[in-house]
């Protein structure tokens, strides 16, 4: 059937009269069509010779490649193709008014600054000289809600920040404290404790997030990308005419659906005809709606990608679509006879198809939608995959809120500050979700030795331990003989001023009491 109405259709654009040009096309390729004679032509077309030496004529020019005269005049049709690519601009900077978001961020994080207790225990110790930060604070007003305490007299609040500011002092760290250790041991230990599996986020639809020690794997190897990347994108209060933007729900679904990866197996149903050697793609209408997209944006999306001839069953609202291995052109279809697709191409062209991505971000998956939140009533997307450079181009996100797990992609974006501040909430995130309690001192430690070179490094021999400054604790860590090795031939001098080195050849490291040197001067006298 494929072949015949190509047959008819290239009669017909010649300008041989429909009744004539099916008749001819009957059972017969286009390659069968110019053998015919003048008298064999009026034969099947029922017609007399005159009209058989026409047609004749026609056919033949055609066949030279020279052009022939039309009986009839036709026109030729041109539908123009819809693009809906987004241009790759860089938007302008964002506008960052730090009081107010630092406002934002006190309220969100510290849920007593409401609490008038707060206000007079800040206000006091600004008096009294001591700086307190909003969460002392916080756990300070905590503390006296557990014990009914609701109102304090000035008397009580400075003996409050007296107590606050002893205990301050006490927390000190000594001067060359081997902290490095303490950091070790402090999350080394509570980590034993931890889960080795992937753990579900309730409430979002197939969301899997990697927790537990994986995740503190993943956070201290400073892996490229973790294993399962996602991102929550928050949403601007308005659009750009002043509307309500992330509090109406067909607005952020619109979004969502340009952020989310779509395929061709997400809009249509891909049928192979082995017989006629050809793909019909079946469109879903609701899933097109779903997706914000047209089925002629589909069909031009398919043709680009593929470059191949795309048919559709109708041009202007197509419902099926045709796709041939190797027809580049519409006008192929004719000469398929001679030279048809074998099952082998077919098989790779619906491959090719089921990978033909129409609409979407590169990396993102899938995006839902959560919300609306209790306090605000806004609405915010929630992703599997992480594009954060990507999903900043697109209006209506709020880039200083939007968020990625993937630390790599952070430092790459944002820079080396914003990499330490996310391995510090990844990590404190992750020992909180498995019950463990960790002094943040440990993960600012651990944080600070990974990002001080102004990268991202793994804390194992291709990052922080392998670069070392000292040769003998490089070959105290792994591959002994190469790190020696290497140092001798360009001659390296180890000034001994780490740990290991000083343990390896006996000497008191330079910690604690070991970093001063004690002098006696005696009197002349």
């Amino acid at each position: 059937m494929t072949v015949k109405s190509a047959t008819k259709k290239k009669l017909q654009d010649l300008g041989v009269q429909e009744n004539y040009a099916h008749e001819l096309a009957d059972d017969r390729k286009w390659d069968d069509v110019k053998l015919l004679t003048p008298v064999e032509i009026a034969k099947i077309c029922g017609t007399d010779s005159k009209s058989g030496e026409t047609i004749h004529a026609i056919i033949q020019n055609a066949a030279k490649g020279n052009k022939a005269t039309p009986a009839a005049q036709t026109f030729t049709i041109k539908r123009k193709r819809a693009t809906r690519r987004r241009s790759e601009t860089i938007r302008s900077l964002q506008h960052y008014d730090q009081s107010n978001k630092m406002a934002q961020i006190e309220r969100d994080m510290f849920e007593t600054m409401d609490d008038p207790l707060f206000d007079q225990i800040r206000n006091a110790a600004i008096d009294k000289g001591v700086w307190l930060t909003p969460r002392m604070i916080h756990d300070l007003v905590l503390g006296l809600r557990s014990r009914n305490v609701t109102k304090l007299t000035a008397k009580q609040v400075a003996g409050v920040i007296d107590s606050m500011s002893s205990a301050l002092f006490r927390t000190r760290v000594d001067p060359f404290e081997a902290v490095g250790i303490i950091t070790a041991q402090s999350i080394g230990e509570p980590g034993t404790q931890m889960t080795m599996r992937t753990f579900h986020y309730a409430g979002v639809a197939t969301v899997n997030v990697t927790q537990g020690l994986p995740r503190i794997i993943e956070i201290v190897d400073a892996r490229k990308t973790p294993e399962t990347p996602t991102m929550n994108i928050y949403l601007d209060a308005t659009d750009e005419k002043g509307k309500p933007f992330n509090t109406e729900e067909k607005k952020v679904q619109k979004l969502a659906a340009s952020l989310e990866t779509t395929l061709t197996g997400d809009i249509a149903g891909i049928e192979v005809n082995v017989a006629q050697r050809f793909l019909t793609l079946s469109l879903n209408n609701k899933n097109l709606r779903m997706k914000d997209m047209t089925a002629s944006e589909v069909r031009d999306k398919l043709s680009r990608s593929l470059r191949l001839y795309v048919g559709a069953d109708d041009d202007v609202k197509p419902k099926e679509l045709t796709i041939v291995p190797g027809v580049k052109k519409e006008e192929e279809m004719a000469d398929l006879s001679s030279n048809p697709p074998t099952y082998t191409d077919l098989l790779a062209l619906e491959d090719k198809v089921k990978k033909v991505k129409l609409k979407g971000v590169k990396d993102v998956i899938r995006a839902n939608i959560q919300g609306p939140t209790k306090d605000t009533g806004e609405y915010y997307i929630s992703t599997i995959g992480s594009n954060l450079a990507k999903v900043s181009e697109f209006k209506g996100v709020d880039r200083s809120r939007t968020y990625t797990n993937n630390i790599m992609e952070i430092h790459k974006y944002l820079g080396i500050e914003a990499a330490r501040q996310s391995i510090i909430n990844e990590m404190s995130m992750t020992l909180e979700g498995a019950g463990l309690n960790v002094d943040v001192r440990h993960l600012l430690t651990v944080s600070d030795v990974m990002t001080s070179e102004g990268e991202v490094r793994a804390i194992g021999r291709h990052g922080v331990s392998g670069n070392k400054h000292s040769i003998l604790a490089r070959a105290a860590f792994e591959v002994t003989v190469n790190h020696l090795l290497n140092a001798g031939i360009r001659g390296e001098i180890d000034h001994l001023t780490g740990v290991a080195e000083n343990i390896i050849v006996g000497q008191p490291v330079a910690l604690g009491t070991g970093s001063v040197d004690l002098y006696y001067v005696p009197n002349e006298d």
